[in-house]
């Protein structure tokens, strides 16, 4: 009897065990899903912020790079101004020196004039009167007069002449003392553009070095959560269920869809143009397409992947698992029970993507091998 009661006890105690483990298995499994999904909605969160400061440092950069050509250009001008304004400098010295020598030339032609005007009329003791009124006759008064006038003429055109001469010198030195005043005030101007420019380039570059330490904060952060992800993933997978009957072929998950943009290997990321190795195949589908579980099983995750953008996990037993990558929509939920062939999502282009297409992957054990050997193409 007491064999029996120890035998009952054990039996009792064995099965209380058996039942606290089925219940704590699918509870830490559900709290993982749970902290997964949070965890990778911050990742979502942090990635658009750090997509947004990066859209904030492109901007800066392209302003900053605006003021800097602008500085440039200002530099420029101000450079050519002062060679202009030397060469004004220059002509101005010229002409002041143009002028003087005409003065110079103008008062010799008046002291020569004076001095043939003083001896036109005074020759020795003779006046020019005189000269004039010692004619022999009539026609050699005339012919006198005629000479007389056209010598005084001929004088004072020439003083004329210099005179003109020397003011229109004058004239082109105040011209050129007011070009130069205004490449001056011009130069002015542009030196306090420059000022001005400079002080916003600084302030430019400060924004852009501030933007790329918040950008470099966001990136430590998102890997952070990244790897945070990935040991949670490892949890998922370490309770992944191992036992049953790991499928032998899979359904096409996109019925009506069969072309395949990107296969399973090495290849040139076509977003980062990177070389990287591919873990699933890329199947070209129209948005918003309905997408199938390739088999029956239990979603193990349905929620935002990163770089997959909208994405779905489910195991399958027998440790293997798909993955469905870039949805627009999902329709199921972690630790639901799926049946192959039934509509878990839509198609989509969330993520790193380039268009509407399905990224999926078969894991066996957590690693990565080639769908083509499970999906009969």
């Amino acid at each position: 009897m007491d064999k029996l009661k120890i035998k009952l006890r054990y039996i009792i105690s064995s099965l209380l065990v058996l039942m606290l483990t089925i219940t704590i298995i699918p509870a830490q499994g559900s709290s993982l899903y749970d902290e997964q999904r949070q965890t990778q909605q911050k990742i979502q969160e942090t990635e658009r912020a750090l997509k947004e400061k990066e859209a904030e440092r492109q901007r800066a950069l392209k302003e900053l790079n605006q003021l800097n050509s602008s500085i440039n250009k200002t530099t420029n001008e101000i450079e050519l101004l002062d060679k202009k304004i030397v060469i004004l400098e220059q002509s101005i010295a010229k002409a002041e020196k143009d002028i003087e020598e005409k003065e110079i030339e103008v008062n010799e032609r008046s002291d020569i004039f004076a001095e043939r005007f003083k001896q036109s009329y005074q020759v020795g003791q003779v006046s020019y009167l005189e000269i004039l009124f010692q004619s022999s006759s009539f026609s050699d008064f005339l012919t006198r007069f005629e000479f007389l006038k056209r010598l005084i003429d001929n004088d004072n055109q020439l003083l004329a002449e210099l005179q003109a001469e020397r003011e229109a010198l004058e004239k082109k030195k105040q011209e050129l003392l007011v070009s130069q005043q205004n490449m001056i005030k011009t130069k002015v101007q542009q030196e306090q553009k420059k000022e001005q420019l400079q002080i916003a380039s600084n302030r430019s570059q400060e924004l852009v070095r501030q933007l790329e330490r918040d950008k470099a904060s966001y990136q430590k952060a998102l890997d952070d959560l990244e790897r945070e992800s990935k040991l949670i993933e490892e949890e998922i997978r370490r309770l992944q269920s191992k036992g049953g009957t790991r499928p032998s072929k899979l359904s096409w998950p996109t019925p009506g869809f069969t072309r395949v943009t990107s296969n399973y290997g090495s290849r040139v990321h076509p977003i980062t143009r990177v070389k990287s190795f591919h873990t699933g195949i890329d199947i070209a589908a129209s948005q918003g397409s309905n997408l199938h579980a390739a088999a029956s099983g239990k979603v193990l995750f349905a929620g935002w992947r990163g770089a997959y953008g909208n994405a779905i996990i489910i195991d399958h037993g027998g440790s293997m698992s798909t993955f469905y990558g870039h949805l627009s929509a999902i329709s199921v939920k972690a630790g639901q029970e799926v049946k192959m062939n039934e509509v878990i999502g839509k198609i989509g282009s969330t993520g790193w993507s380039t268009g509407p297409h399905l990224h999926f992957e078969v894991r066996l054990d957590g690693e990565h091998t080639n769908p083509r050997s499970y999906l009969g193409i």
